[in-house]
């Protein structure tokens, strides 16, 4: 009986001690996992490009430029920030923030679109709708390994008609992406289906008479009913450097509608 008691004793003490050994042993397992979960679910990025010209479908906006971006994401769910600001005090400078959800390809969102140059005093915070410098635009569009094709439409904001109604500019872009010669290539086509927003200015030309002649000219966003107003390819060489991402591209970027082409390079830095 002595002996069974002590046996009892002994197995009581020692149970503490290996309970406490075995979370000892599991504890640092169990934070593993913890993370890797956490690691795979929040996922952000920080970059800054420097580039030779700014094109954005087809349009001009300007010459040499910075423009820094950043973004979050968690399970499809992304919010992201671009800037550009062109080293020349005439170009207009710009601010644009996304929220977007992506699902097995499927893309949906929304960009606030904000630009100098709109606004006598350029302020952000001021939204009445004919006089604001923001545009938003609603994107909705598929990707998958062997195309990407996406539509926007603008939908409030500073988007109107020459004649003064609501545009609802839209633009309608396909890309397909290959690798051939050591580099990562790129190749786009953009339409827009009808009108978008435009204005008009004004110049006097002289007749054979020598009489002066006023003439409205308009312009347009994309442009004045259905057309290819974007045409590009693009090639990109990545490099890596520890945790620095670091692409450098050169891209033919046409515009087929005012029968423009420009020839552009750039190079980012991402941090991952």
């Amino acid at each position: 009986m002595k002996k069974i008691i002590s046996l009892a004793l002994m197995a009581i003490t020692l149970l503490p001690t290996t309970t406490l050994a075995q979370e000892e042993q599991e504890a640092p397992e169990v934070e593993w996992v913890v993370e890797v979960v956490k690691e795979k679910e929040v996922n952000a990025f920080v970059q800054a490009s420097l580039v030779s010209r700014y094109m954005w479908r087809g349009t001009d906006l300007g010459g040499i430029s910075i423009q820094p971006e950043a973004g979050i994401s968690w399970k499809g769910l992304s919010l992201s920030a671009f800037g550009n600001a062109g080293f020349d005090k005439n170009d207009a400078q710009e601010f644009d923030l996304t929220l977007s959800y992506e699902y097995k390809g499927f893309k949906i969102g929304v960009t606030d679109y904000w630009f100098t140059g709109v606004d006598p005093e350029n302020r952000y915070f001021f939204y009445k709708e004919k006089e604001t410098a923001h545009q938003l635009e609603a994107n909705l569009g598929y990707t998958c390994k062997y195309f990407s094709l996406q539509a926007y439409t603008m939908f409030w904001g500073n988007d109107f008609k020459i004649n003064g109604d609501r545009a609802y500019s839209t633009y309608v872009e396909l890309s397909v992406p290959f690798r051939a010669g050591g580099l990562d290539w790129d190749v786009r086509a953009g339409i827009t289906p009808m009108e978008s927003a435009g204005y008009t200015t004004t110049r006097t030309a002289q007749t054979i008479l020598g009489d002066n002649l006023t003439i409205e000219e308009p312009h347009y966003f994309y442009g004045e009913g259905f057309t290819c107003n974007m045409a590009s390819i693009r090639a990109t060489k990545n490099l890596r450097y520890k945790n620095l991402r670091l692409p450098i591209f050169a891209e033919i970027h046409t515009n087929p509608y005012l029968q423009k082409a420009n020839f552009l390079v750039g190079i980012s830095v991402i941090a991952f």
